[in-house]
């Protein structure tokens, strides 16, 4: 699915099928997919977690962003099957899934 690094082909390699219409389609699940990781966080700090020197933060700080970074090719591809669903489920007629599928 991916060319390189976070690059999505253009197309499917099986079926030819374009993978992403609108390159802005996806923008809103990838930000949903951001969240998720993040509730732990805002857990920890709504249930009393306050870091309160340099080390904590930065031990806090990372122990947020790693998840974020670690997943960030699952995440993308969640996205892409999100946004896959919307376009099969809300249908454009002018989209080539329907020429595809019908």
């Amino acid at each position: 699915m991916y060319s390189r690094g976070l690059r999505v082909h253009e197309r499917c390699s099986v079926c030819h099928l374009q993978l992403q219409r609108d390159h802005g389609d996806t923008w809103f699940f990838m930000i949903i997919t951001d969240r998720i990781p993040m509730l732990g966080g805002i857990a920890a700090v709504f249930f009393g977690f306050r870091p309160d020197n340099w080390l904590l933060i930065a031990g806090f700080f990372l122990a947020m962003a790693a998840p974020l970074l670690a997943t960030l090719r699952e995440r993308k591809g969640v996205a892409l099957a999100l946004d896959y669903l919307v376009r099969v489920y809300m249908p454009d007629p002018s989209d080539e899934i329907h020429r595809v599928t019908s």
